[in-house]
């Protein structure tokens, strides 16, 4: 195993490798072309060198980039956490060298950075944001990177010794064309990647820390002609490496980020992201997923709405406990809600290598509800296995114990994943899945459906063009089928899922994606009033996404969604443009329609409506950077959708869908938010928002309206208009 040197001196971060102490690092530079996944040197004109250096205050990395006139230096100035096409240097670090978890930290060209936890070897969570230092600096020839990752940004495991085993990968991404040059040659869309990243050994040092951020907010209603006051504290507590605190009194989750606007008439909620610090912070040892999209820990739950409906609940207190014991890991979460309708929130995780590339894991959970008179329970295991470079096995087991009003109702559930990648051409993917009907994580975490037996098997062969003078540089395409009952035996619609990726050498993509589907029975969309037989149909997209041309950046695709009760699909096109006309100031469009004469929607009980749909969406975003730490964002967004022509629908016993020839009258959705947000950074951490919020969602039925009228009424709709000032300060 390499070891990479140690400095007693500190780093400057400044973007300039002028330090002595930089000629003691681990030097990389066999970087390969990872994205796409073409394995090729680096080309002339792009030499890449990496290097990292153990220091007291952190892990220290520097990049030495040359970058030829003939590759455009594209450098716009970004929102945190942004994946715009940017010039970009990134380090991910696995701090106990396991394969498990990963903290990725990122600078662009502009000095813009992003930052998230990498979990389950590919997924990667951007609401994570921590404190670290980077600086960049440019010359003729290319430009430098320096970054310094403190050592208290993450629990390590086993701190005591004078070294410590990590794992790092290094990536370079070209905001001309595309392309991510990396060491390793490892790349998220293979089956092994975090778990890829090259060891080291590196000299460890012990740090500490004690930070206490109070916070002061004021938010203005401009409807109610009222104005709230609050004020709070966080806690952040790290006296060794094996050992973190983190807590918050009467924490505030005002309006500082907006979430996207979604019309939802599905059985399935949508899904949010959680972008609040305190449980975004170190919270990878409960990024606990399951197939379709589950998790087991959704802390959007927490502070959501009352139990008794009064809205959204306010959070007394929080408390949250990282560490490790030898090599056993584990995370303690605790969160009480105010009020009588308030919940009380527990979950613990354990985290054991059982031997080098075997690790166990455990998680529970309580969630006591008094207004429902429901206590609910979540018990898992887990269970991962690397045996070697090809092969990566997941399991999970887990179960639901839930008592209300004197019942009780158990549930239980377990899936199993295989993936084998045999070459740099294959890979192969094996899920089966089994929910009983009476599991239910729902009340701490995100559960798409109980009652299903699944089976997936995926194929994915990826085709590297090796002519030089093709414009085509690689493909790549898959095929999943997905065959599916559920917990009673009723066979659901099988998916046949395939796809293609065309990556050009200019950097442009174009995707294509086409689903077959069986006949079958549709068990949710009456929400428990009775399984509809749904015919066999197909949905396909097209897709093209542009490198930067110029000042823009393009994209454009076209759908056919089955929506209906026949085969016959909907139509949706979707444009969208980003925009740079300068360094400091872009902007991004998307806006696009659908149609289709055959919309079924689920109206209560066992009767649905049919119609005619038209729906449209247009989105705007303005960002200016006129200065080193202010920021100024302009967020809108517009959906609308209209259902005419009709016509009731009452499902029978046999799962048939009868017309009752009534007519059903036309209505409209309209939905409309715009924030204006200014961000100034005071410090490390600490920032002031001054923020302008308006917006509502109005249903109406009549006729006669078109496109035009309702982008003319959403402009004027009302039901939140509201101005929030924030101070958050570190001390």
């Amino acid at each position: 195993m390499a070891f990479a040197g140690g400095a007693q001196a500190a780093i400057v971060v400044d973007g300039k490798l002028d330090e002595p102490e930089w000629q003691q690092a681990r030097v990389y530079t066999d970087f390969k072309v990872t994205e796409p996944y073409r394995l090729e040197a680096q080309a002339a004109g792009l030499g890449t060198r990496a290097r990292l250096l153990s220091t007291p205050e952190g892990i220290a990395v520097a990049f030495e980039l040359e970058q030829s006139p003939a590759f455009k230096r594209v450098k716009p100035r970004l929102e945190r956490d942004q994946n715009r096409a940017a010039d970009r240097v990134t380090v991910a670090i696995d701090f106990d060298g396991d394969g498990r978890n990963a903290y990725s930290f990122g600078v662009d060209l502009s000095g813009s950075v992003r930052d998230g936890v990498l979990a389950n070897e590919n997924l990667l969570n951007l609401d994570w944001d921590t404190d670290w230092s980077s600086a960049v600096s440019e010359n003729e020839q290319g430009w430098q990177a320096e970054l310094l990752i403190p050592w208290t940004v993450a629990p390590m495991r086993g701190s005591d010794g004078a070294s410590r085993k990590i794992a790092v990968y290094f990536g370079r991404s070209l905001g001309s064309n595309g392309e991510t040059l990396a060491y390793p040659a490892v790349a998220p869309s293979r089956g092994r990647y975090v778990s890829g990243f090259e060891p080291v050994q590196i000299a460890q040092y012990r740090k500490s820390l004690l930070y206490v951020w109070p916070y002061l907010t004021a938010n203005h209603d401009l409807i109610g002609g009222r104005t709230r006051y609050d004020a709070g504290l966080d806690l952040f507590w790290k006296p060794s490496p094996t050992f973190q605190l983190s807590a918050t009194v009467n924490p505030d989750f005002g309006q500082v980020e907006s979430d996207d606007l979604v019309i939802n008439f599905d059985a399935v909620e949508t899904f949010y992201s959680d972008r609040r610090p305190f449980f975004t912070e170190n919270q990878a040892i409960f990024d606990l997923t399951t197939p379709d999209s589950g998790r087991l820990i959704h802390t959007r739950r927490i502070g959501g709405d009352a139990d008794d409906g009064s809205g959204a609940s306010d959070i007394d207190a929080a408390l949250k406990l990282n560490g490790s014991l030898g090599a056993l890991g584990y995370g303690v979460l605790a969160a009480s809600e105010h009020g009588p309708a308030g919940r009380d929130y527990y979950a613990a995780r354990l985290q054991y290598p059982l031997r080098p590339g075997l690790n166990l894991g455990w998680l529970g959970s309580v969630v006591e509800r008094p207004y429902l008179d429901r206590q609910a329970q979540v018990q898992a295991l887990d269970l991962s296995w690397k045996p070697n470079a090809e092969l990566i096995v997941n399991a999970q087991a887990l179960g639901s114990f839930i008592e209300q009003a004197g019942m009780r109702r158990d549930g239980l559930g377990a899936w199993l994943r295989i993936n084998w990648t045999p070459n740099q051409r294959w890979r192969y993917e094996l899920e089966a899945t089994h929910f009983g009907d009476r599991l239910d994580f729902n009340d701490l975490g995100f559960q798409r459906r109980a009652s299903l037996n699944e089976l997936e098997l995926t194929g994915v062969y990826l085709h590297r063009v090796r002519r030089a003078e093709s414009t085509l540089a690689s493909t790549r395409w898959s095929a999943e089928l997905q065959a599916r009952s559920n917990d009673r035996g009723d066979r659901l619609p099988t998916y046949l899922l395939l796809g293609g990726n065309l990556n050009y050498r200019s950097g442009d993509l174009v995707y294509l994606e086409a689903s077959l589907i069986s006949a079958g029975w549709d068990d949710l969309i009456s929400r428990g009033n009775g399984l509809w037989r749904r015919s066999g149909r197909y949905d396909a997209e097209a897709g093209y996404v542009s490198r930067r041309y110029g000042d823009w950046a393009w994209s454009a695709s076209g759908s056919l969604l089955p929506r209906g009760l026949g085969a016959r699909p909907s139509r949706e096109l979707v444009f969208g443009a980003n925009w740079y006309p300068s360094e400091q100031f872009n902007a991004s469009f998307e806006f696009g329609p659908d149609w289709g004469r055959d919309w079924l929607l689920w109206e209560g009980g066992r009767d649905f409506g049919r119609y005619a749909r038209r729906g449209d969406f247009a989105s705007l975003g303005l960002s200016w950077f006129p200065a080193r730490g202010h920021e100024l964002r302009l967020k809108s967004e517009w959906v609308a959708v209209r259902g005419s022509d009709g016509q009731r629908y009452r499902l029978s016993p046999q799962g048939r869908l009868i017309a009752s020839g009534e007519a059903r009258p036309d209505f409209d959705v309209n939905n409309f938010g715009l924030q204006l947000r200014y961000r100034y950074q005071l410090g490390p951490q600490s920032e002031l928002f001054l923020a302008y919020s308006r917006g509502g969602i109005r249903r109406s039925q009549r006729e006669g309206v078109d496109t035009g009228g309702l982008l003319d009424e959403a402009l004027s709709l009302r039901d939140a208009d509201q101005f929030l000032a924030k101070v958050r300060y570190r001390f």
